[in-house]
């Protein structure tokens, strides 16, 4: 912040909700609260247990907390975040409630744990990677490795700069020889992700997917449907029949969303809104 204010830096990529007011101070910057959405996600390594076991991954349901997760995100004032999000953003054209009520409503510790139990966890060390240099996903992820040891879970969170921790994601080694369990991450809500070919996360196509290989032939087959449709409302069908089915096989959690913020000296000019700092077309006066 101070070299933002000092000029020795152009912009500040995601700065905490809770300095944006001294920042708006600064007559020299641009400062938006509402500057572009993020949805957080718990993605599961499909490869290891107990996340190859899909009744290990549903048991979850009543741990994860969406309204703590984003609060410890974006603080506590609600016009920054979204609860109750399941499988694409609030207010985008394909978004729906079905089945949402599975992550509303008091979160059942005994209960998990007694699920977990039954889907053969018996308290072997997870490993979950969360980012250092990062403050979103390091706050996203510090909330969500707490929501797993009050289900229950011993976690062993392994903290490491976001580069290293992508790189780690591409591993399919077991988890205790430099592999992972989970992570938990921010996905961009910009247009592409708000459909089920632009959301990778979704994608179920096992070692062909994302990282966590999720297999679902039944969530392929919805996502290979919804570029058949007609119209808008046979799409809007068939997503509200795909988030069912991320209910069913849990590539991964939906963790909230929320409005990130960001600040930049006002002769920059053409800045566009993303997860990310894209700089095509930005220029200086």
């Amino acid at each position: 912040m101070a070299a933002l204010h000092a000029g020795e830096i152009d912009w500040w990529e995601l700065p905490p909700s809770d300095l944006l007011e001294q920042l708006a101070r600064d007559r020299d910057l641009t400062v938006i609260s509402q500057y572009a959405t993020a949805m957080g996600l718990l993605r599961f390594n499909h490869l290891h247990p107990p996340f190859d076991n899909v009744a290990a991954r549903q048991a979850l349901f009543g741990a994860v907390d969406q309204v703590e997760a984003m609060t410890a995100v974006a603080g506590t004032d609600r016009t920054f975040w979204h609860d109750g999000i399941g499988l694409f953003g609030a207010g985008t054209p394909l978004a729906n409630d079905a089945g949402i009520d599975i992550l509303r409503g008091p979160r059942e510790h005994a209960a998990v744990r007694r699920a977990l139990a039954r889907a053969g966890y018996n308290g072997e060390t997870i490993v979950a990677l969360a980012p250092t240099d990062v403050q979103p996903i390091r706050a996203l992820s510090l909330a969500g490795a707490e929501q797993l040891r009050r289900a229950g879970v011993s976690v062993d969170l392994q903290e490491v700069t976001l580069g290293t921790e992508i790189i780690r994601w591409q591993s399919q080694a077991a988890p205790n020889k430099g592999g992972w369990n989970v992570f938990f991450i921010l996905m961009d809500r910009s247009r592409p992700n708000t459909n089920p070919y632009g959301n990778p996360w979704i994608r179920a196509d096992g070692l062909a997917a994302f990282p966590g290989w999720p297999t679902s032939p039944r969530i392929e087959a919805l996502r290979a449907a919804w570029l058949d449709a007609g119209s808008l409302d046979e799409q809007r069908r068939i997503c509200t029949e795909l988030q069912m089915q991320l209910w069913q096989d849990v590539p991964y959690i939906p963790m909230g969303e929320y409005w990130q913020s960001t600040a930049y000296r006002k002769d920059l000019l053409d800045v566009m809104p993303g997860c990310f700092a894209v700089f095509y077309g930005v220029r200086r006066t």
